[in-house]
């Protein structure tokens, strides 16, 4: 059953791309399969993810982060001090409004609830959530929903709510970067 899931999860996949594709909306290859999934799953299809694969995306993106923190970055840690502050008080609020939320309205145990609640990376939560006796199937349904959520909304609200030009792509194309830090993040 874990291979026909896998292969019906690459299928809706690859479907939501090509949605995504033809209609010609932003990022087909990042909201297509988000989608697609995400109504697949609530559609109740028993789709299954590839770990190996999983792993090395969270890798790539793990590297691509890291890449980001720079010592120019560093240097302006002064000017962010206000909402990297603001950081804590998020996430307690976050559990103190969004577990009883989740309990109370949902119906869910504790450890769903409390897991549904917390900001932070779908992935970690899923993980901490299933370990503590939480519903991993509720748990990534609702961090993928906040996750789909956020991805498209905001570029929508800067683009259109804010007048923020979204065309440029953010950093440096991997054809432009030396083949030495090229090897150094593949390693």
């Amino acid at each position: 059953m874990t291979v026909a899931g896998q292969a019906l999860s690459i299928t809706v996949s690859l479907a939501g791309v090509a949605v995504f594709w033809v209609l010609k909306l932003p990022l087909p290859w990042l909201l297509g399969p988000m989608f697609a999934c995400l109504l697949a799953a609530l559609a109740g299809m028993p789709l299954k993810g590839i770990p190996p694969v999983s792993t090395a995306m969270r890798t790539v993106l793990g590297v691509a982060v890291g890449a980001s923190i720079t010592p120019a970055l560093l240097m302006r840690l002064g000017e962010m001090s206000l909402s990297i502050a603001m950081i804590p008080p998020f996430v307690m609020l976050a559990g103190v409004v969004g577990t009883p939320y989740f309990r109370r309205i949902w119906g869910f145990d504790k450890a769903t609830s409390y897991y549904a609640a917390m900001p932070g990376g779908l992935q970690d939560m899923l993980i901490f959530g299933e370990e503590a006796g939480g519903d991993p199937r509720a748990l990534s349904l609702i961090h993928a929903t906040r996750v789909l959520i956020i991805v498209t909304g905001l570029p929508l609200l800067f683009a259109y709510g804010l007048g923020i030009n979204l065309d440029r792509p953010p950093g440096v194309p991997a054809v432009d970067l030396p083949l030495r830090e090229l090897a150094l993040m593949l390693a």
